[in-house]
């Protein structure tokens, strides 16, 4: 009986032990988890920004992009309703065929030009007795106008002798001429005709915000910079985020909206590979992959294609070594980013620019929604 006890009660230690052993190592992995820096959140924060007003996808979840889908549904509800009321509310139909504020017109139109036959009438009257009076003053103020007329053209003339010369003098001396082009040319602001859900992507006010964000994300990088040292990031790496960085602010000051969708993009891929120096719950191919979607998008609204389908094709690598380092690749969200990923590289392939734009959209919005579940399992 004492064996058998024994043999029982070493049984029962056992399977404690063997069942504690999965939480000590969910445990043990925890702890070996590191936190990414905040200055690393806020520069990604400041980028994402500046990547959409520079015409680019959206970095919102589900949650905002439906707010946004409603609010603008109720707008182009209610412009949609003060012009039916404005046109057929005011204006009823009347069995003969008119309105009743087209009669009322008529009726207002009749009386007053009778009160303007009768006006007519006793204007003519004091008219040809102002005109002689007019007439012999008339003739002295052209006198007196073609003698104005005459020192005027003197004067235009010996002005415009005088800008010409000193013109031919600047121009011998090196110095440049200053010519004056319209506003509207020079400061010519870009807009994009496709945007998610039609809603303006482009305002006047773009690269005034595009400016501050780009100013602020040398303070940001360089609060982050002694981090990313402290961690191991190479020198190659820090030295390609300072000149996409300068090259950003540059072409931003010049108002090239292309150089700087290109600078942003370049941008967003260095700090990617910043995200793989930090072991953490989400997966460093999820930053690769927004990436990704970025370029994508500039690309095809630059009509650059060969570029799309190349990003496209390291989309979908990026994406199968998700996959495979996933622990559960089977949860509704991730086959909703498969899904999503898969429909954005087909559009790609078949040069579909709607489709492309509504597809990065929605790419990045899962993305979202996949990071806000990791980061609750970490927690």
């Amino acid at each position: 009986m004492l064996k058998k006890a024994a043999v029982i009660f070493l049984g029962f230690i056992m399977l404690l032990t063997l069942t504690a052993c999965p939480d000590k190592e969910q445990s043990d992995q925890q702890k070996n988890m590191e936190k990414i820096p905040n200055t690393m959140y806020k520069a990604s924060n400041e980028l994402e920004q500046i990547i959409t007003l520079l015409g680019g996808p959206m970095f919102s979840g589900r949650d905002s992009i439906e707010q946004m889908k409603n609010e603008q549904l109720q707008m182009l509800l209610e412009t949609t309703q003060k012009y039916t009321t404005g046109t057929y509310d005011k204006e009823q139909i009347l069995p003969s065929g008119g309105t009743e504020k087209g009669e009322q017109q008529q009726k207002e139109g009749s009386k007053s030009e009778k009160q303007g036959e009768e006006n007519a009438q006793g204007e003519e009257q004091d008219n040809t007795k102002e005109n002689g009076k007019k007439n012999e003053e008339g003739q002295g103020e052209e006198m007196q106008q073609e003698k104005g007329n005459d020192s005027s053209s003197e004067k235009d003339k010996g002005g415009q002798e005088k800008a010409t010369e000193q013109n031919i003098e600047k121009e011998n001396s090196g110095e440049k001429v200053d010519s004056q082009k319209p506003e509207s040319e020079e400061n010519k602001s870009f807009q994009y005709e496709d945007s998610l859900f039609g809603i303006p992507q482009w305002h006047d006010d773009n690269w005034k915000m595009i400016k501050v964000l780009t100013d602020g994300m040398h303070f940001t990088w360089n609060n982050l910079q002694p981090e990313l040292i402290k961690k191991g990031v190479s020198q190659t790496q820090i030295e390609n985020f300072n000149k996409a960085l300068a090259a950003l602010s540059q072409n931003v000051s010049a108002k090239n909206i292309m150089a700087a969708q290109n600078s942003a993009f370049e941008l967003s891929q260095v700090l990617a590979d910043f995200y793989s120096y930090y072991k953490t719950d989400i997966p460093a191919e999820l930053p690769r992959i927004t990436s990704g979607v970025t370029g994508i998008h500039f690309s095809v609204k630059q009509n650059d294609w060969a570029k799309a389908q190349e990003l496209a094709n390291q989309l979908q690598q990026e994406f199968a070594k998700l996959k495979a380092g996933a622990e559960d690749n089977q949860n509704h969200i991730f086959q909703m980013l498969e899904l999503s990923i898969n429909d954005l590289c087909s559009a790609v392939y078949n040069q579909d620019s709607v489709l492309v734009i509504i597809r990065t959209n929605l790419v990045n919005s899962n993305i979202r929604e996949l990071e806000s579940k990791l980061s609750q399992k970490q927690e």
